[in-house]
């Protein structure tokens, strides 16, 4: 379950819940050597979250499958610090959580290998990740016992390092990323519509807007912008009509019941079924009628099985 005190895990996870998006993000992230021997198409995100309670108010986590060139399944693991000084024990915490993924592979009838796991840090700073990737490192000099001490290096990515051109590819992650790089900056007021111009060319999409949703959303929890500045700001910035960003403000309240409706779907399917395609978690997340969403749960405790289920998800959208 996330944390709802921790806004910048959900955007986060909001923003890369789209394959494509993911695609892009990561295609950045993942050194040229590494990403070769994957295929980024085949990512999905993974709603298991395997963070411990006392730390997901300043990290958050999110757990990626994707397939090796080999065909061999792979697991990109990413913890994000959304600000504060690096983490020094930052491997072990996420040797411990890398440990959960294999256990939980494990349980769930792993046949073969033990999964590759891509450990990511992705972070909000101003200097360089000054501590050590290296988890061997923590045992210091270990002498004629290192071949008893197990080792791997994570990557560390600065959001202030993702690259321009990398960007340029999504606006909707160039806007996400820079929103979270300056959502507690005091002069963030001043930023945004610098921030969110990009998103001028795209508005009739509807990834753009529901992107834009998340967005008022999280700026509203995160920032000191009161909800008339950030109305008035998007409708100076934005070429959008009027009643789009209003009803996107009337509907914060219904988005709550929305959001609480769609966990309790996850939640039964989840339980019932064990596995949910990425494809069946995309379309839940793009419902946002409260009414479709009551049928959709009373539907997920009923149905004979996930077909059945996916079957009526299909009716309701047309």
């Amino acid at each position: 379950m996330q944390n709802q005190s921790n806004p910048h895990g959900r955007f986060l996870r909001s923003l890369l819940s789209h394959q494509k998006t993911a695609q892009v993000f990561f295609s950045s992230v993942i050194a040229e050597n590494m990403r070769n021997q994957l295929d980024i198409s085949s990512i999905e995100i993974c709603r298991d979250q395997f963070l411990d309670d006392d730390l997901d108010y300043q990290l958050s986590d999110i757990l990626f499958r994707v397939n090796r060139s080999d065909l061999m399944p792979a697991f990109i693991y990413l913890l994000f610090q959304k600000k504060g000084n690096p983490e020094p024990l930052m491997s072990y915490l996420l040797f411990r959580y890398m440990e959960r993924i294999w256990e939980q592979t494990i349980n769930q009838g792993m046949i073969g290998h033990l999964p590759l796991i891509i450990p990511i840090v992705l972070f909000n700073g101003t200097s360089q990740w000054s501590v050590s990737n290296q988890f061997a490192e923590l045992f210091g000099k270990a002498g004629g016992f290192s071949s008893l001490i197990p080792d791997f290096q994570y990557i560390a990515s600065n959001l202030n390092q993702i690259t321009k051109d990398t960007l340029d590819q999504s606006p909707t992650l160039s806007v996400g990323l820079h929103v979270l790089k300056a959502v507690n900056e005091s002069n963030f007021q001043e930023k945004l519509p610098s921030i969110l111009s990009p998103l001028n060319n795209c508005q009739n999409n509807n990834l753009t807007r529901r992107f834009l949703s998340n967005a008022i959303e999280f700026i509203c929890a995160a920032s000191n912008i009161t909800q008339t500045d950030l109305e008035s700001i998007i409708d100076e910035t934005l070429s959008v009509e009027k009643n789009t960003c209003l009803s996107v403000y009337d509907q914060l309240y219904k988005q709550g019941m929305v959001h609480q409706a769609r966990e309790a779907i996850f939640d039964v399917l989840n339980t019932r079924f064990a596995s949910i395609s990425s494809d069946t978690i995309e379309t839940i997340q793009a419902i946002d009628e409260v009414e479709i969403m009551k049928i959709l749960h009373k539907q997920s405790v009923t149905s004979v099985d996930l077909v059945e289920f996916e079957e009526m998800l299909e009716m309701m959208l047309f």
